[in-house]
C-alpha cells in the first residue's frame, strides 16, 4: 500500500468521527425530551446510508457501464478494483462517509417530528437512488461535469443537496408542538447548547480532514493548499460570525462561532484546492455572516430548523459554489476568465437543488396517509417517551405528565 493510500484511508477513518459530530449536534438541538430520538436518528440515518450506498447508490453513481445520467455496474460490490490507477474500495469509504453526511444534515429537518419508519424509508431512496445520481453527474464523469461544472469537496453535492432535503421534511413536518400541544414558532431554545458547540467543532475538524483526502486524483489538486485553505475559511466563518453577533447582540455565542466556522468550512469546499489563502478568508468570512443572516430569517419564517441545516449547510454551500466562478485561479472572473464559469457554477447549483426536491415524491406520499409525523399527543409527549422507551434524562423533580398523555404512546410503527 502507497503512502498516498494510507493517507486517503487515514483521513476516511476518522472522517468517520463526523457521525459523533452530527449526532451531538442533533441531541443538543432538540428538547431535552427529544435526547435519545434524535441520536437514534442520525445513527440509524448512517446505518441505512451504508446499506443502500453498497447495494445500489455506488453503482448509480460510479458504474462502469454509464452513461452521462447514471451509473448501471458494481452493483453490490460486484467487480470492484484495486489497482495503481483505481481503487474502488477506497473511493467506496470516503464516498459512503460523504453520503452519511448528507443523510445527518436531511435528519436535521426531521428532529422531534417524524416516525423512525419513514425517516428510514426516505433515507434508502435519498441513498439508494436520489443521492447517487447526483454524485454521477459530478464526481462520475457525469453531464454536470462535462459540461464544466466544479465542486471539489462538495458544496453543493453534499451540503446544497443534503440542506434542500432537510428543507423539504421541515416544512412537510410543520413547527413543533409544545407540551400543551400547541404551536409555537421558534419559541424552543436548544436544550444543550454546548452539545452543539462541541459537536460542531468536531464536525469541522472532520470536514478538514475529510477534504484533505478527497477527491485526490482532481487535476487541480495542490498537497498542502487544501487543509490550509479549509483552515482559514473556518477561523474567518468563525471569527465574522462571533463578531457580528457580538455587535448586534452585545453577547458572545458559542453555536455562533461553531456554527460559522462550520459555514466557512462548507463554503470553501468547492473551491479549497484552487484559490488563493487570502480568497479563503474571503469565502469564510462571507459564510460565517450569511449563516447569522439566514439564521435571522429563519427564526422569522414558519421553518422549524433546529439543526440549522439552512443555514449552516445549504445556503453557505450555495455562496461558496458560486464564488468558485469568481475566485478560481483557473476559472474565476476575478483573474480574467470572465463569467462563463460563474454560469455554469449557477446552472450547476440549480440542477442539483432541483433534483433534491425529488424527496417530495417520497415524503409527499408519506405524509399523505399519515405516517410521516408522528401525533400530536405524542409530540407533546415527547419522541422519546413514545418512540424510544423513554427519556435520556431523568430528573428527581420533574413533573409527571398527564394520564391522557401517558397513555397514548405509539402501539406501532403506523399509529
Amino acid at each position: 500500500m502507497g503512502l498516498d493510500e494510507t493517507w486517503v484511508l487515514s483521513c476516511g477513518f476518522f472522517s468517520i468521527l463526523g457521525l459523533l459530530g452530527y449526532s451531538m449536534i442533533a441531541a443538543g438541538a432538540v428538547r431535552y425530551k427529544s435526547v435519545q430520538s434524535a441520536i437514534i436518528t442520525i445513527l440509524l440515518g448512517a446505518i441505512l446510508t451504508i446499506i443502500a450506498f453498497f447495494i445500489t447508490g455506488y453503482a448509480f453513481a460510479f458504474g462502469l457501464d454509464s452513461n452521462k445520467f447514471i451509473g448501471k455496474s458494481l452493483f453490490a460490490a460486484a467487480s470492484f478494483e484495486s489497482t495503481p490507477n483505481k481503487n474502488d474500495y477506497d473511493n467506496f469509504v470516503f464516498q459512503t462517509i460523504a453520503a452519511i453526511f448528507v443523510t445527518s444534515i436531511f435528519a436535521f429537518g426531521t428532529l422531534e417530528r417524524s416516525r423512525f419508519f419513514s425517516f428510514s424509508f426516505g433515507v434508502v431512496i435519498l441513498q439508494g437512488l436520489l443521492y447517487p445520481i447526483v454524485v454521477h453527474w459530478t464526481f462520475g464523469k457525469g453531464w454536470l461535469s462535462l459540461f464544466g461544472f466544479q465542486d471539489f469537496g462538495g458544496s453543493s453535492v453534499i451540503h446544497v443537496f443534503g440542506g434542500v432535503t432537510a428543507l423539504v421534511a421541515s416544512l412537510l413536518l410543520h413547527e413543533r408542538r409544545d407540551q400543551n400541544g400547541k404551536i409555537h414558532p421558534g419559541i424552543f431554545p436548544h436544550h444543550a447548547p454546548f452539545f452543539i458547540g462541541i459537536g460542531t467543532i468536531i464536525v469541522v475538524v472532520v470536514q478538514i480532514i475529510f477534504l484533505s483526502g478527497f477527491n485526490r486524483g482532481s487535476e487541480n489538486y495542490i498537497k498542502g493548499l487544501v487543509p490550509v485553505n479549509t483552515f482559514l475559511a473556518a477561523s474567518f466563518g468563525g471569527l465574522s460570525s462571533y463578531v457580528s453577533y457580538y455587535l448586534k447582540k452585545e453577547k458572545t455565542s458559542l453555536i455562533t462561532i461553531a456554527r460559522g466556522a462550520l459555514a466557512g468550512v462548507v463554503a470553501v469546499s468547492a473551491s479549497a484546492n484552487d484559490i488563493q489563502l487570502w480568497a479563503a478568508a474571503f469565502i469564510g468570512t462571507l459564510a460565517g455572516i450569511s449563516y447569522l443572516v439566514i439564521q435571522l430569517i429563519v427564526k422569522r419564517s414558519h421553518v422549524d430548523d433546529p439543526g440549522q441545516a439552512v443555514g449552516a449547510h445549504l445556503v453557505p454551500g450555495v455562496l461558496g459554489t458560486l464564488l468558485y466562478g469568481i475566485l478560481s485561479r483557473s476559472h474565476g472572473l476575478f483573474y480574467g476568465y470572465g463569467l462563463k464559469q460563474f454560469g455554469i457554477q449557477i446552472v450547476g447549483v440549480l440542477s442539483i437543488a432541483g433534483w433534491a426536491l425529488l424527496i417530495l415524491v417520497v415524503l409527499v406520499p408519506l405524509k399523505g396517509i399519515g405516517i410521516f409525523k408522528i401525533k400530536p399527543e405524542q409530540e407533546s409527549l415527547g419522541i422519546d417517551q413514545s418512540y424510544a422507551g423513554g427519556e435520556a434524562y431523568v430528573f428527581n423533580d420533574q413533573t409527571v405528565e398527564t394520564k391522557s398523555l401517558l397513555n397514548s404512546q405509539k402501539k406501532s410503527i403506523f399509529h
